[in-house]
């Protein structure tokens, strides 16, 4: 299959979309010798490819437990020190299989070892595909805050094999229309009705629906990735729901709520205080919420409002000590704000409790 690409500087990262494993097992092929980092769940789900690659002598194969509570400094130098004792050398490639947590983690071991060797993306889960995969963003995280401790080390490709979806569960499914969710409001309207129309299908795992939600969403990011690769500009736009959405995370010990579902709370959230701040409509407000509404549990998790508000304020986004928020001012709009006081924050924190998608204490 032809695959389109994002570039970056001079570089073109081709992006490979199939139904089958048809990307990955052609470019497992081609390396000379390389590693595969794989999630031990995805190994588990899907045992055939394990078995395939593991049959693969030029391939070294690493099991990683991929939750974001391993994703720290601790896992990173065990996975270092697996790759130094099966003597990856410079010029191998290493894939990384598996979800956010295994992107991140491999991609930023790959920018650091031996000062940099080259890696695969291969996203198994709905929100790697749309999201962490693209953009060469990796890093670990650090008990002060999520993302704390990273490079920017861009993949030499990225193979997303929908395939894999088809053993995802339903609440990995939520997590990447999370990050959907912020695409369709950085889109507009029309991507933004279509998903909010065919969220039901999402669920079935119909093909062609995916792969238009996917391609629309990557094609999304590109655009932000081109023309701002080191995030000192528009590429910001990219952190809707994400200031508050990570306070969350990492209030709750990233054992709580789930990255994209965080990102759908901050999202709420955010867009509530540019409706109070009278930027946005108390219409696309609505149609916010509705979709949110749509998408999320109700739960009585606990979130601490004080630790929320202080990670917020220590943000790593921030500069000259000032937090910027990226706040939606329509459906196919946002602004960059600076001013956002901590009464701000609580209020949204407390609507959005009120909706009973957690419970402030």
């Amino acid at each position: 299959m032809r695959p389109f690409s994002y570039r970056v500087n001079s570089q073109r990262i081709p992006i490979f979309i199939d139904e089958t494993h048809e990307s990955l097992l052609s470019h497992l092929k081609a390396v000379q010798r390389g590693g595969v980092v794989i999630d031990s769940r995805v190994a588990k789900a899907h045992l055939d490819l394990r078995n395939h690659i593991e049959q693969m002598d030029k391939m070294s194969v690493s099991l990683f437990e991929a939750k974001e509570e391993n994703k720290n400094l601790e896992q990173l130098s065990i996975l270092l020190t697996s790759l130094l004792k099966k003597n990856i050398e410079r010029d191998q490639i290493l894939f990384a299989i598996g979800g956010g947590v295994t992107g991140d983690i491999v991609g930023f071991a790959a920018a650091i070892y031996k000062r940099g060797i080259n890696y695969i993306q291969v996203p198994t889960t709905l929100l790697s595909m749309v999201d962490s995969s693209i953009g060469g963003k990796v890093g670990v995280n650090h008990p002060l805050g999520k993302n704390m401790i990273g490079a920017f080390h861009q993949p030499i490709a990225v193979l997303i094999s929908l395939k894999f979806l088809d053993t995802l569960p339903d609440r990995e499914l939520i997590c990447g229309m999370g990050e959907i969710a912020k695409y369709a409001i950085l889109r507009g309207d029309q991507f933004f009705d279509y998903f909010q129309s065919h969220t039901t299908q999402v669920f079935e795992r119909s093909k062609p629906l995916l792969m238009k939600i996917i391609k629309t969403s990557i094609d999304t990011k590109k655009r932000y990735i081109e023309r701002d690769v080191y995030e000192n500009g528009v590429r910001a736009h990219l952190n809707l729901g994400h200031t508050i959405g990570h306070a969350i995370e990492t209030a709750t010990g990233y054992s709580v709520f789930k990255h994209g579902e965080a990102v759908l709370l901050g999202i709420l959230a955010e867009a509530h205080i540019a409706m109070r701040m009278k930027l946005l409509k108390a219409s696309a407000f609505e149609k916010i919420l509705k979709l949110v509404r749509q998408l999320m549990n109700e739960s009585n998790a606990s979130v601490k409002l004080d630790d929320t508000i202080h990670l917020v304020l220590y943000d790593k986004k921030a500069k000259g000590g000032r937090v910027r928020f990226v706040l939606p001012t329509s459906i196919g709009n946002v602004t960059i704000r600076d001013d956002i006081t901590p009464r701000n924050i609580s209020d949204a924190m407390k609507f959005v409790a009120s909706e009973n998608l957690f419970v402030l204490s």
